[in-house]
């Protein structure tokens, strides 16, 4: 019996996802701490919090992808 060959569209999909899942908590963190700066007038802070939360939960939630897929 001859086997079809593997897909490419599953890892592609993969990897589609997994920038999704840590850019849009990192931009919309990003976005909310600018919006904080902005009322507060505390330049840099609430950009960089939320940089780095945003940055830290978008790795949290690939780490969570990664293993509910198998892979990890």
């Amino acid at each position: 019996m001859k086997q079809k060959p593997p897909s490419v569209w599953g890892p592609l999909a993969l990897v589609g996802q997994l920038g999704f899942t840590i850019a849009t908590p990192t931009i919309l963190l990003a976005i909310l701490g600018n919006y904080l700066d902005g009322r507060f007038h505390t330049v840099p802070l609430f950009i960089l919090l939320g940089l780095l939360l945003g940055l830290t939960s978008g790795i949290y939630g690939a780490y969570r992808l990664l293993k509910s897929t198998g892979v990890l």
